[in-house]
């Protein structure tokens, strides 16, 4: 059964963040996942971000521990609002607009590396850290974190495929969407790929593997058409041309320390930011 809290807040979805940009083409090959209860859908999270209007501004997350989800900067800190959410609530493996089989929970803290929040340099600082206050009950299995070497993501492109899965803002309200696809090249920082997005995929996991599902990254960004649009995302956009990439941050040894330190409760190093 909904709780008050969640069920007044399904009646104010709206689209996500209107800088949030990302691509389809050059044609969409997006799945539906209505299987959001089982692993790892289960751990992938819709966010509702309240600005202040009491509306719900879409991201989307994993939950990677019981009480820690891993998110894109720009989720927790708005380059829009230019500030953080009022509140964020945390509803994982939502298969639509009224189904929530584990309902959601409101965040008690958020964290975004000082690089991202105070730039000017942001390439590969857009990830943060939502914190619970609880664990959700039938949750007990996390993708696990990785930190892929320079030979792991060169067999990746060459032989592999990675993953991308969320709540676009593109499809009825709710639903969670998934594409695979090549990764197409790496920098220490990024990683790109021709993964189908649309905005309200930011935040969403990148991973890679059949049983043993490992997160690589986290989806960040596309480009816009001349238009300042995301290509392929409205009706009136245009799909993406062929050699158009997503691109995500790479996960990192230094990351996953932090986010480890967080997460045993040892507090926030130096370079993270507690938001709002």
């Amino acid at each position: 059964m909904l709780d008050v809290p969640t069920r007044s807040w399904l009646a104010l979805d709206t689209m996500a963040d209107a800088s949030d940009a990302s691509l389809v083409g050059p044609r969409d090959s997006r799945i539906q996942e209505i299987r959001t209860t089982i692993y790892p859908w289960n751990t992938i999270v819709y966010l509702c971000r309240d600005f202040g209007a009491g509306g719900c501004a879409g991201c989307s997350g994993a939950l990677i521990a019981p009480r820690l989800v891993l998110t894109a900067g720009h989720c927790v800190w708005s380059l829009r609002h230019r500030r953080a959410p009022r509140s964020i609530r945390v509803c994982p493996g939502r298969r639509d607009r009224d189904t929530l089989p584990y309902a959601s929970l409101e965040a008690t803290a958020y964290y975004a590396p000082s690089a991202f929040v105070r730039g000017p340099d942001r390439t590969g600082a857009d990830w943060g850290l939502i914190v619970l206050p609880k664990p959700f009950d039938g949750i007990d299995r996390f993708m696990a974190l990785h930190a892929p070497d320079d030979a792991e993501v060169k067999r990746i492109a060459s032989h592999g495929l990675v993953s991308v899965a969320g709540y676009p803002s593109d499809r009825p309200v709710g639903t969670m969407w998934r594409h695979a696809e090549r990764l197409k090249r790496a920098t220490n920082l990024r990683l790109f790929y021709t993964v189908d997005t649309c905005p309200g995929h930011s935040g969403s996991p990148i991973f890679v593997g059949g049983s043993r599902h490992r997160i690589v990254g986290v989806h960040t960004a596309g480009v816009l058409d001349p238009e300042g649009k995301p290509y392929g995302c409205k009706r009136e956009t245009t799909l993406a041309p062929l050699g158009a990439l997503n691109s995500g941050v790479r996960l990192t040894p230094a990351m996953i320390g932090v986010i480890r330190k967080i997460q045993s409760g040892g507090g926030a190093p130096e370079s993270m930011i507690r938001l709002p």
